[in-house]
Order: structure tokens, then C-alpha cells, then sequence
């Protein structure tokens, strides 16, 4: 049994796509978004906030019975007091937690080579997972913080990546990685620095002003304001590089 939150919600159940109702939807997301058993009291007031806590549990009670119907009884645990999703459930965000974790890991360990290596092989799990929002069409009020968390660790995620491959010289991979990152949070200026250092890595000085020039007139319309001077300090060494070497000749 699989559960998938990103970028929006579908539970596959021996091949076949479970047909749930948006509360149950809902009940399933809280649960995996809570990552340990909830209280019924506490999952019932999340999922029906205006009603009174004895009709809430009864909502509860019977949102859970018409989801086990559906998923033929394997994808809840339930005590007197609390749910939880069955062990044997696999769930994206969850696996995108672990990766977080792992690359993280990958990223700032001393062991130069063995973590490159790492981040490098799970290059294709990441930008799959790391690509997508949580629940995009979703916007109820509980979900909110769990949202805004995964975009931020996703981006800081993403980032640390580019600068790995960045460090490794490997141009289309810190591109992919660091418009992942922008696509996420546009004004975020560490993804635009990697991608113009990085084109200017690779000899496309052009590409490398086009990105600056973009994220200048984004951040002018969005927020009034001109980016820091990092990305014109490094189009200013490559220029004067550029000017060196020509005068060599």
C-alpha cells in the first residue's frame, strides 16, 4: 500500500488507485504529516474544528470505518486512544524526510569523495521527490506549517546539492538542481548564485548575465529591491579573467 503527498494526494492499494473521499484524504494526510500515533480527540478537532468534540469523534469514527472499507482494513492501526498508519504503509514524503536527511548528511561530511558519491546517487531520487509541493491544491489551516516546512527544506536541500555538483563541475546537474530550488522559492538568491557560477564554469558568460538580469528585474517588481553583491562580484572577476587572458594573446 502506497500513500503519495506530493505533489497531491493518491493511496494505491495493490495496483489499483483507492477512491477516497476528501475527509478521508484528510485523515490519512494527518496521520502521515503527524509521524507517530495521534490521540483520536486531538485528530477529530483537527479535521472538524468548529464542531463539538463528541460530534467530531463521531465523524471520526465513522470516516474511519468507510476508509477501511475501502482500503479492505490494511492501512490503519487503531487503539481505544489513538491511529496511526499501518508499518508496512510507504508514503513519498516520508521517503523524501529520510533522503533530506541522508543528503544533508551526504553534504557536510568531511569525507569529500564518499560524500559527493552519496549525493550523486541519489541524484535521480531526489529531484523526483524534491521537485514537488506538499498538497498543493490544499489549504486548510492545519496544513499550513507542514507546507511552508517542506518547501524550506526542500529548497535547502536542493540547494546543498548544486553546491556539491557545482564543487564537482558537473554544469547540467547544478542546473536542474538550482532551478529546482528557484522554481520553489523565486526569490531565494543562493540557487540563482550557483546557476550563473556555474554557467561561468562552463564558458556561458550569456546565459550567466541573462540569469542575473532575470532575478535583478524579479526582485525590482516583487520586493523593490536590487540582489546583494555576490552575483555581480563574480560577473566581475569572470569579465576581468576574461580581459587577462586576452591580453596574454
Amino acid at each position: 500500500m502506497q500513500i503519495s503527498l506530493l505533489p497531491g494526494f493518491v493511496c494505491r492499494t495493490d495496483q489499483r488507485v483507492a477512491d477516497l473521499s476528501d475527509i478521508q484524504q484528510r485523515l490519512v494526510s494527518a496521520l502521515v504529516l503527524g509521524d507517530r500515533p495521534l490521540r483520536r480527540g486531538d485528530l477529530a478537532a483537527r479535521l472538524w474544528p468548529d464542531a463539538p468534540p463528541d460530534r467530531a469523534g463521531a465523524r471520526l469514527r465513522q470516516t474511519m470505518w468507510r476508509l477501511n472499507q475501502a482500503t479492505d482494513g490494511g492501512l490503519l492501526r487503531a487503539s481505544y486512544t489513538t491511529i496511526t498508519l499501518a508499518d508496512h504503509v510507504e508514503v513519498d514524503y516520508r521517503a523524501a524526510a529520510r533522503l533530506i536527511a541522508a543528503v544533508s548528511g551526504a553534504v557536510g561530511t568531511a569525507a569529500g569523495t564518499v560524500g559527493a558519491a552519496a549525493a550523486e546517487d541519489r541524484l535521480p531520487q531526489a529531484w523526483s521527490l524534491l521537485r514537488h509541493p506538499l498538497l498543493n491544491d490544499w489549504d486548510d489551516d492545519w496544513l499550513v506549517p507542514f507546507q511552508e516546512k517542506w518547501r524550506l527544506q526542500r529548497v535547502q536541500t536542493l540547494e546543498r546539492l548544486a553546491e556539491r555538483f557545482l564543487q564537482r563541475r558537473q554544469h547540467c546537474a547544478v542546473l536542474e538542481l538550482a532551478d529546482a530550488a528557484t522554481q520553489a522559492d523565486p526569490l531565494r538568491e543562493g540557487p540563482r548564485r550557483i546557476a550563473v557560477q556555474s554557467c561561468l564554469f562552463a564558458g556561458e558568460v550569456a546565459d550567466a548575465h541573462r540569469r542575473y538580469r532575470d532575478y535583478q528585474e524579479l526582485l525590482s517588481a516583487e520586493l523593490g529591491v536590487a540582489p546583494s553583491g555576490a552575483i555581480p562580484q563574480l560577473l566581475r572577476q569572470d569579465r576581468e579573467r576574461q580581459l587577462a587572458l586576452a591580453a596574454e594573446f
